[in-house]
């Protein structure tokens, strides 16, 4: 789900699972779910995640936008989750994006 991806493709749905000790963390009560991406050139941006299923298998995901993955290189991607009271950030996954080649 993070390969193979070009520059300007959209409508894939990207997905984090939280772990901790290789066990899936339940993030059910999780009431902040978002996505940051970092593009090669240092901007971030940030984009709300929905549950996978109902929260308890930690899965997170994100249908990309138009416009979202907008430049090759390396790109990378983390979750954040928050309640009241607890913001958990998790580490960061990189990708490659490569470019078109009808450009």
């Amino acid at each position: 789900m993070w390969d193979d991806i070009t520059v300007d493709d959209y409508g894939w749905v990207g997905k984090l699972r939280l772990v901790q000790d290789a066990t899936p963390v339940d993030i059910s009560s999780y009431t902040t779910r978002q996505f940051i991406f970092k593009s090669p050139a240092g901007a971030t941006t940030t984009k709300t995640a929905t549950f996978d299923s109902d929260g308890s298998d930690g899965i997170l995901k994100y249908t990309v936008a138009d416009g979202d993955i907008d430049r090759s290189g390396s790109w990378r991607v983390q979750a954040r989750i928050g309640k009241t009271g607890v913001e958990l950030t998790s580490g960061s996954l990189h990708f490659q994006v490569e470019d078109r080649l009808d450009e």
